[in-house]
């Protein structure tokens, strides 16, 4: 063969080509392979750990009511951590409330959430009744690293909170009669709790009862009435379910001296005419013997022994919560009521709010048409409620409660709560 000749075989030999290019389609596929392989073994980690976080999650939510407001507490921690242990993570770092996490397997506690900045990115946004988790773990690359990328960082986020309780009423005392109705019909749309282990810790004089549950730790005695369902007596007992509230500044008094108010040194009186407040402190209290006081939306802090007392007039007021740390709310007399609690917020869903240490007594008297919409809430004192509720939900947490008259009706309809009750108990529930 001549030269020419050989030189074209060479030319259109192409066997070589077929060769390298088999080779470099082969490496193209194994890399997407072990790319293929990388996501994989990341997206199973990820899951592995979004379970955990879960679980977590739920765990530390269960904890809310023994950290008796303090957010986040130790407990909450230890109880998400042990989650993640039980779920095959082990030796994690906590932080709380959006703390910024080291390296490694860490785990963020945030009571009410805030990972995510805002009510617009998350209705639960800072809403202590909440419990946000996030926790990020290092997944080791099996091909990756080849390229220089050893591992790669995964983040997860849970939310989880406690379900509605389904108590609207719950008296805390643990010993004597810690509910009494004498003469009185009431009706509720939902749950009676009474902790005390008295002989007669459920007592019924004459009156006509009715709710969807009433359990009693001690005994009960029904006088001349008529209770549905029966009373179930010697139960357990169940925690404070507003005791994560934390209370609002106490300082400083407002300085105004007449309408419209913003906090006082001292004792604003309202015999007539019209009054209008603004959320502040009140370090002399609040007397309304007449006339007409509205109270425009926000917290009205209360620090003296005379309270807020109403002997007469009316008194309104949408989106208002009142703390006491002296004194209570004292309702005497006949007047027009129309109080209705914030709908968002840390003070969501409640309307008074005692401090865990004033033992002063509550008095509600409504007239007819009166509107108490809101959790009343006084840990360490007992309350009396007397006349007409026509609130759409009402929850009363107690040491005590006295129910006299003939219609002050408790309901549970709390569609105007984003978050629900504010009374939380039960099982723990995931929102996100």
């Amino acid at each position: 063969m001549g030269s020419l000749a050989r030189f074209r075989n060479v030319r259109t030999d192409e066997s070589g080509q077929a060769l390298v290019l088999a080779a470099v389609g082969l490496s193209m596929i194994l890399s997407f392979g072990a790319l293929a392989i990388d996501v994989g073994q990341l997206h199973y980690a990820q899951s592995k750990l979004q379970t955990a976080a879960d679980a977590a999650a739920l765990a530390s939510a269960l904890e809310i009511s023994a950290c008796g407001g303090t957010k986040a507490c130790s407990t909450m921690q230890t109880a998400a951590q042990q989650a993640l242990v039980e779920n095959g993570f082990s030796g994690s770092t906590a932080y709380t409330q959006c703390g910024t996490p080291g390296s490694g397997l860490t785990i963020t506690v945030n009571q009410g959430p805030c990972a995510l900045g805002s009510t617009s990115s998350d209705p639960n946004y800072n809403n202590s009744n909440y419990v946000e988790v996030v926790v990020s773990n290092s997944q080791p690359t099996l091909f990756a690293r080849l390229v220089g990328v050893s591992s790669v960082k995964i983040t997860v986020r849970a939310e989880s909170g406690l379900g509605n309780d389904p108590f609207c009423m719950t008296l805390l005392g643990t010993s004597g009669t810690t509910y009494t109705a004498n003469g009185s019909g009431q009706s509720l749309s939902c749950g009676i709790m009474v902790n005390s282990n008295g002989s007669q810790a459920f007592l019924a004089n004459g009156a006509t009862i009715s709710a969807t549950a009433i359990d009693v730790h001690g005994g009960d005695l029904v006088n001349g009435s008529t209770v549905t369902p029966t009373p179930v007596t010697n139960t357990g007992t169940v925690p404070d379910p507003l005791s994560y509230l934390t209370a609002p500044s106490t300082t400083p008094c407002g300085t105004s001296t007449s309408s419209p108010y913003s906090g006082a040194t001292s004792q604003v009186i309202v015999n007539s005419g019209t009054a209008v407040f603004n959320a502040g402190v009140y370090c002399g209290g609040i007397l309304v013997n007449g006339g007409t006081a509205t109270f425009n939306a926000g917290t009205y802090v209360i620090t003296s022994s005379n309270g807020l007392t109403v002997n007469g007039g009316s008194i309104s007021g949408t989106g208002v919560t009142y703390y006491f740390s002296q004194g209570s709310a004292l309702f005497n007399g006949t007047y027009n009521i129309d109080l209705v609690a914030p709908t968002t917020g840390n003070y969501a869903g409640i309307l008074f709010y005692q401090s865990s240490s004033d033992s002063t007594a509550a008095v509600l008297n409504g007239a007819s048409g009166s509107k108490f919409q809101g959790a009343l809430y006084f840990p360490d004192a007992g309350v009396t409620l007397n006349g007409s509720n026509t609130a759409a939900y009402t929850i009363v947490v107690a040491q005590s409660a006295l129910v006299n008259g003939t219609s002050f009706n408790i309901g549970s309809d709390y569609s105007s709560l984003p978050g629900g009750s504010p009374a939380k108990g039960g099982a723990a529930v995931l929102t996100e």
